[in-house]
C-alpha cells in the first residue's frame, strides 16, 4: 500500500515537473521572440532614419545644383535648404558655415507663401518682391559660394560623418 502511494506521488511530481518544464520553455521562447522583434524594430527604425537622412542629403544636393543653374531663386533655395538642415543634427561649425543660408531663411520667413500670397493685393506683393530681390542681391555671393562648395563636395553620409 505504501509503495503504491509513493509511486503515485513520484508520478505526480514527474508530471508536474514535465508541465513546469514545458511552461518554462514557452516563457523562454516568448522572451526570445520579443528580443528578435525588438531587434527587428530597432533595425527598421535605423533603416528608416538612414533613408530619411539620405533623402535629405540628396535633396540638399539637388537644391544646391538647382540654385547654381538658376533653376530656383536664391531665397527659395535657402528656405528649402534651411528647413531640410533643421532635420539634421548639425555641429556649431556646420551651422556657422551655412550661416548665409539660414540668414536668408530668417530674413524671408515673414513673407507669405501659397494661398496667403495669392490673397495679397498687387501692391503688397510688389513690396515683398522688392524685399526679396534686395535680400537675394545682398546674399547672392555668399550663398553661391556655399552652393559651389556643396557641388564640389556633395552632402553624403561619408562626408557628414567626417564633419560631425
Amino acid at each position: 500500500m505504501w509503495y503504491f502511494l509513493i509511486a503515485i506521488m513520484v508520478l505526480v511530481v514527474l508530471v508536474l515537473s514535465v508541465v513546469a518544464w514545458n511552461m518554462w520553455q514557452k516563457v523562454f521562447a516568448t522572451r526570445e521572440a520579443e528580443k528578435i522583434a525588438k531587434r527587428e524594430k530597432n533595425e527598421a527604425q535605423a533603416l528608416a532614419a538612414q533613408e530619411k537622412i539620405d533623402y535629405i542629403f540628396e535633396s540638399l544636393n539637388v537644391i544646391a545644383s538647382s540654385l547654381l543653374n538658376d533653376q530656383v531663386r536664391v531665397a527659395e533655395g535657402c528656405i528649402r535648404m534651411a528647413v531640410l538642415m533643421d532635420n539634421l543634427p548639425l555641429s556649431c561649425e556646420s551651422k556657422h558655415y551655412f550661416l548665409p543660408v539660414f540668414e536668408v531663411y530668417h530674413q524671408t520667413r515673414h513673407i507669405p507663401t501659397h494661398e496667403q500670397w495669392k490673397a495679397l493685393d498687387r501692391k503688397q506683393q510688389k513690396a515683398f518682391e522688392q524685399e526679396l530681390f534686395a535680400i537675394e542681391k545682398r546674399m547672392l555671393e555668399p550663398v553661391k559660394e556655399i552652393m559651389v562648395a556643396v557641388k564640389d563636395k556633395p552632402f553624403s553620409m561619408q562626408n557628414y560623418i567626417k564633419q560631425h
